[in-house]
């Protein structure tokens, strides 16, 4: 660490700084709430798409018990064949979400199929969305929590570190800057004592 020079020129430039992180500390701390907001608001949302998710099974397991019957190919009944994501700026964290998606189903010929498939492929299609959602929802909570904690960082640097050590050298250098103005103060009078002593005998 630099030595400290004890001057009026480095007080004048540690007042500087300590301004500058006083005007910049409460933008931090702001940020630092703003994303903590944004981070409940996607976990709420996860909650949220989580829920529909059991709803749907839950709704599946209950009208289509037949799905337990191994014999019946269910496989490709539905894929995703294009996924379009946004990106959107979120407290200066960029973020993608869901614009579109479009599925691939397969053609169920009435007689070779049962019934209750072509229900089945359109539930799958909100299974599959449900789940892409989701994805991009903990995808968001890490990107935020990335940057949550580095702007966490920050503001405890600011507010533990930078403004105490600086307030800490303005002091320091207040003191020693005071203690040599009185000492001038003091040999001056000591020096005019003399003269006037001297003048006198």
């Amino acid at each position: 660490m630099a030595r400290l020079l004890l001057s009026k020129a480095t007080l004048s430039a540690q007042r500087q700084k300590l301004a500058a992180y006083q005007r910049f500390l409460p933008a931090l701390d702001m940020k630092r709430q703003q994303l903590q907001g944004a981070i409940k608001q996607v976990e709420a949302q996860l909650q949220q798409q989580q829920q529909q998710q059991r709803q749907l099974e839950q709704r599946i397991a209950e009208q289509m018990p037949m799905l337990a019957e191994t014999s019946i190919d269910l496989q490709g009944l539905c894929s995703v064949s294009r996924l379009r994501l946004q990106r959107r700026n979120v407290v200066g964290v960029w973020i993608n979400e869901l614009g579109d998606i479009e599925f691939d189903l397969v053609d169920i010929p009435l007689m070779a199929k049962p019934h209750w498939v072509a229900p089945l492929q359109q539930w799958l299609k909100e299974g599959m969305t449900l789940d892409v959602r989701q994805q991009l929802l903990q995808q968001q909570q890490i990107a935020m929590a990335a940057a949550l904690r580095k702007v966490t960082q920050r503001v405890n640097l600011f507010d533990k570190v930078l403004i105490p050590d600086t307030r800490s050298n303005i002091r320091r250098i207040g003191i020693y800057l005071d203690d040599k103005e009185r000492e001038s103060v003091v040999t001056s009078k000591i020096a005019k004592n003399k003269r006037q002593a001297a003048g006198g005998l």
